[in-house]
């Protein structure tokens, strides 16, 4: 799931993204949350895109290298919650 949220004190855009992986035998989904910072005119495109057509179409925008918050809660082990530097990827999911 890929959504544009704005932060009401500063009014910052963010991409944020929700992947998950359906775990059929222990019920226990790993999931990853994402939130990249975007400019105004990024957000605007973002709203314009078929990402239900082209997923891909997400890293076309976001295209440098930034800051972003990542939430990894995998199968079976502690969540992790940091700030990573990097390039937007679509983490897997079904």
């Amino acid at each position: 799931m890929a959504s544009i949220e704005r932060c009401e004190s500063c009014g910052q855009h963010f991409l944020t993204l929700f992947c998950e992986r359906v775990d059929w035998a222990d019920s226990d989904d790993p999931q990853k949350w994402l939130a990249f910072p975007v400019s105004a005119d990024e957000a605007r495109q973002l709203q314009a895109a078929n990402v239900a057509a082209d997923e891909n179409i997400l890293t076309t925008i976001v295209a440098r290298q930034q800051r972003f918050l990542y939430h990894d809660m995998p199968k079976g082990a502690a969540d992790v919650l940091e700030w990573k530097t990097g390039m937007l990827r679509i983490p897997a999911h079904d």
